[in-house]
């Protein structure tokens, strides 16, 4: 399974993708909303996308998520934030969790594993309905 990590914290960034990489997943490193979005636009499909909610300017992680979704509907998304207080208006869909900094290592790999395997049965880019009758 692949994951997009979305962190503006280089160190941060790279401790997480270290983690998830021990853990068996491929993951692909963005540092900003923008360069996210243009891995997307570019044909990345991962099956998960993990980012931090503060990304310094431009986009936010929600509103990185909101975008995400607009171009892969099964996305699973895990939010990770220093201040939960941000999420707390955003209804979260059975594909989203949010983690809360700091966070121990076991706690991110299986909240990644979770959704990777709910994330609609690998059938990424289609809406939840269609991914289910897919999977049966």
């Amino acid at each position: 399974m692949q994951v997009l990590v979305v962190e503006d914290e280089p160190l941060i960034r790279m401790s997480i993708c270290d983690l998830l990489a021990d853990a068996g997943f491929a993951c692909v490193e963005a540092a900003d909303a923008r360069e996210a979005l243009a891995l997307l636009d570019g044909g990345l499909r991962p099956s998960v996308l993990l980012t931090d909610f503060n990304l310094g300017p431009g986009l936010n992680g929600l509103a990185l998520a909101a975008e995400a979704l607009a171009r892969l509907p099964g996305l699973a998304v895990v939010h990770v934030t220093a201040n939960a207080d941000y999420l707390l208006e955003h209804a979260l869909r059975p594909q989203e969790q949010v983690i809360a900094k700091p966070f121990n290592a076991d706690m991110l790999v299986r909240a990644v594993a979770r959704l990777s395997d709910r994330a609609w049965f690998g059938v990424v880019g289609q809406a939840p309905a269609q991914a289910a009758v897919l999977a049966q």
